[in-house]
């Protein structure tokens, strides 16, 4: 208990762990206002008008009460046209895009100014069909509301996306530590000493782990009451920010206790944190990643930010359990192999 408190007390009286606070705030602030017009042009459309057509005998043909609810509900004009293709609808400027059903299905068109329009009509379609057999197609209809799900804003965005980032910084509040055992020579001393190894284990994980939690939650406050961020599940929010709290700090712990060289360390953990940051959605936003799932699927940060995002703009996520599990899972496999590790450095 008092290696946990005189660990604790050396990282609050170290200034520099505030740069994590500051950091975090001066980035959101930062990409939310530098992505603001780029999300709002995605998530907002003054209305465009959507051509439609039907070949005869189409069995689709029940969906077009449901596409015009659609389109009222969504600033879209739709207008069904019988004369002419589709090229000379889009070309004529008769509509910006077109959308073509036939039994096999639709085939949208549009001009290439028109792509952002296009891939919403696709989705909308695609939601339609999607599931429906011939014969079930129009219980299939009246049976399913189509709901399209909201867009986080950059403020929420960002917020959410580097709340999580910084988490993953507990390395840094645990090198103040190892910096200060290293200086003083503490590890010779702990070997001479009737010390356990569980107290060495806990003096550096238990103070890292409320250190960098108390960090990220003023930090989320602070962001909140800056940005005007509107959380609608504070408990699940909190909770895996918690979860991936106590992660990081296993995580911290394991490398310090296996490399005692603080600078190598925290050059590992930065270059993991750059990693899962790049592919988890903290310096691109993951809706529009260029990447494959398979590839995002390594970092546990997307996780995170795709559940927090989901669940503070939907009110769910599928992808919530995930992140819990992940979380867990590294903190049950990191938590035993940290306690290895002090335990073999004592015993050598």
């Amino acid at each position: 208990m008092i290696l946990i408190k005189n660990n604790f007390k050396l990282m609050l009286r170290c200034k520099p762990i505030a740069l994590i606070l500051i950091v975090m705030i001066m980035v959101t602030g930062m990409l939310s206002a530098v992505f603001h017009d780029l999300m709002t042009d995605h998530l907002d459309f003054d209305g465009f008008e959507l051509g439609y057509s039907f070949t005869q005998g189409c069995i689709f043909e029940p969906i077009k009460p449901v596409l015009e609810n659609i389109g009222k509900e969504n600033g879209i004009k739709l207008i069904q046209l019988t004369d002419g293709s589709a090229q000379h609808a889009v070309q004529s400027g008769a509509a910006d895009v077109f959308a073509e059903f036939n039994n096999d299905g639709c085939t949208v068109y549009s001009a290439d100014d028109h792509q952002i329009e296009a891939s919403v009509v696709e989705m909308i379609v695609s939601s339609i069909l999607s599931g429906a057999s011939d014969v079930e197609i129009r219980d299939y209809l009246t049976e399913n509301k189509i709901d399209v799900q909201p867009m986080p804003d950059s403020q929420m965005y960002y917020t959410i996306a580097y709340t999580v980032y910084f988490v993953w910084c507990a390395m840094i509040v645990l090198g103040v530590v190892t910096s200060s055992e290293n200086k003083n020579k503490i590890g010779a001393r702990f070997r001479t000493t009737p010390v356990s190894s569980l107290s060495i284990y806990l003096s550096r994980f238990v103070p890292s782990a409320v250190v960098i939690t108390g960090l990220i939650f003023l930090g989320a406050v602070i962001c909140t009451a800056l940005f005007d961020i509107a959380w609608t599940q504070v408990a699940l929010t909190a909770l895996i920010l918690l979860l991936g709290c106590v992660a990081s700090a296993a995580l911290a712990t394991v490398l310090f206790s296996l490399i005692r060289n603080v600078i190598l360390c925290v050059v590992l953990g930065y270059c993991l944190l750059m990693f899962w940051g790049f592919f988890g959605g903290s310096f691109c936003p993951y809706m529009w990643a260029p990447w494959a799932d398979t590839i995002r699927d390594y970092s546990p940060i997307y996780y995170m930010t795709r559940s927090l995002v989901e669940l503070n703009t939907n009110g769910s996520s599928q992808f919530t359990l995930p992140a819990v599990i992940i979380l867990c899972g590294m903190s049950v496999v990191c938590i035993p192999l940290g306690m290895a590790a002090v335990r073999f450095g004592k015993e050598n």
